[in-house]
């Protein structure tokens, strides 16, 4: 038995040998180039997919356009609102900061419609004074202390526009405004 596979044989082809691996190398420089190719053909799908979704979600109006319409729009809600004093509020709240009480006051205003003034003070002072009141001392004292912090009061105001209005059954204020606001931690 030999053991010597160097011995060139007359049976022994080394030309198809290299011809197999020069096919071998020609076949993954192959690959390699469609690699290449399907690679850079999924980059620009990605990038377009991303050109249109930016086109599509992208504002129409520039933000400085958006700002003066809602200013226009705060103008015109000045002049059709009329502002009817609801009460003075002094609300303590236990549970926005464990093992303090925070005692709230301030000065509750709504802003309703100029038409709906008179009825809208009528139900408010006379018909539904106490359930309007404790609809927005229950607010207060539920409310975080972040919703009692918040410089504009925005949750507060919210939610006590919603309060009043599901007291009276109606949709009669537009935008409450809380003045003399005041919070002392005990």
């Amino acid at each position: 038995m030999a053991t010597d596979t160097e011995t060139e044989d007359p049976g022994v082809d080394t030309d198809v040998e290299a011809s197999d691996e020069t096919t071998e190398e020609a076949s993954s420089g192959h690959s390699k180039s469609k690699l290449i190719k399907v690679g850079g053909l999924l980059l620009v799908v990605i990038i377009l997919q991303i050109g249109v979704s930016y086109w599509l979600l992208t504002p129409d109006q520039p933000k400085e356009v958006t700002d003066e319409a809602l200013s226009k729009e705060s103008e015109n809600l000045q002049v059709n609102t009329s502002e009817v004093m609801i009460n003075d509020f002094s609300v303590t709240n236990n549970i926005a900061e464990p093992g303090a009480t925070i005692h709230v006051t301030f000065n509750l205003v709504a802003l309703v419609e100029q038409g709906a003034a008179s009825d809208f003070e009528a139900k408010v002072k006379a018909n539904n004074k106490a359930r309007v009141k404790q609809a927005v001392i229950e607010v207060v004292r539920k409310a975080s202390l972040a919703d009692l912090n918040d410089p504009q009061l925005s949750t507060v105001k919210r939610m006590m526009k919603e309060a009043i209005n599901k007291v009276l059954k109606k949709s009669y204020v537009i935008e409450t405004v809380i003045s003399e606001y005041r919070t002392m931690t005990q």
